[in-house]
């Protein structure tokens, strides 16, 4: 209400103003008493409207301060729900999945169990540890997510750095006959970054694309140098994101792989990473026509 109150107000004064001041100086010309004492008047009045003005228009001003803080918290609120119902989906599976398997142990261990009932004993300790080994993973990259880490600057060739990272996916995409296909510009210039970093980017966005193809599909590693930023870009030929979900990959405990293959934290941690390093990660994808993660990184 403030706010079109003030509003009125200025478009009046537009007109206002001006007429006023020419109907000071036309009295002034015929009568000057008359029109000083009007002159005195108009502007007492015009002062007024200002100052009325100005109060309104604070008020609005401190009226919006207060919604964006509400809409700030309220943003805040969400995303902390958001995060949670992830943590609690994440935690909660593998646990009841060690609760079902200790149940069963607890009726399989007695003094005369047989053979069989004790290998089924070692297969649900073998998964008990599995599931207890998910659950540190989420953990560990709930504390990469929250760290607050400084950078620590030193030369690198990013094509080394793709290249030491290959390496580490190279027995799952050997059993799954992947073919690399490495395009890598021999004319890109050492960069100032911090490698350990950079290297956990280059491996989570790896480890998405081996997930993401079939046996006998390709993925290629291209980079490239332009101005003052180096680029490197791992593209896949499995299915493709859509529009919507591209929205939200980045986004804590988001993830578009089934239940038990993924934490939903791998890109938005290496989306953090790339941003304190000063660079930025694109998305290029259509559904069935697989996905491109781009990183931009400064020189």
């Amino acid at each position: 209400m403030n706010l079109f109150r003030t509003k009125r107000i200025i478009q009046f004064g537009q007109y206002a103003y001006p007429l006023s001041y020419l109907a000071i100086l036309f009295v002034a010309y015929k009568w000057p008493v008359p029109g000083s004492i009007a002159a005195v008047v108009l502007s007492a009045g015009l002062w007024l409207l200002l100052k009325s003005s100005f109060c309104w228009l604070s008020k609005v001003c401190d009226e919006q301060t207060d919604l964006k803080n509400q809409l700030m918290q309220s943003q805040k609120i969400s995303a902390l729900g958001e995060i949670s119902t992830g943590i609690a989906h994440e935690i909660n599976n593998p646990l009841n999945i060690i609760m079902q398997e200790t149940e069963l142990m607890r009726v399989a261990l007695h003094e005369d169990s047989t053979q069989e009932e004790l290998y089924e004993l070692r297969e649900s300790l073998d998964v008990v540890f599995q599931q207890v080994e998910r659950c540190s993973d989420i953990t560990h990259k709930l504390l990469d997510f929250s760290r607050k880490r400084h950078p620590v600057t030193q030369t690198a060739d990013i094509n080394r750095l793709l290249l030491d990272m290959l390496i580490l996916v190279q027995s799952e995409t050997e059993s799954k006959n992947i073919r690399i296909v490495k395009r890598f510009s021999t004319d890109i210039p050492n960069i100032k970054t911090d490698p350990p970093l950079l290297r956990q980017v280059f491996l989570n966005l790896l480890n998405n694309a081996v997930q993401a193809v079939d046996r006998d599909d390709d993925i290629f590693v291209t980079t490239w140098s332009h101005d003052d930023m180096v680029f490197a870009e791992i593209r896949d030929s499995g299915p493709g994101i859509s529009e919507n979900e591209i929205k939200q990959i980045f986004n804590p405990f988001y993830t578009t792989k089934p239940p038990g293959k993924g934490t939903g934290l791998g890109l938005s941690v290496s989306l953090r990473i790339v941003n304190q390093l000063g660079g930025y990660i694109t998305v290029d994808s259509e559904l069935g026509k697989g996905a491109a993660f781009t990183v931009h990184v400064p020189i």
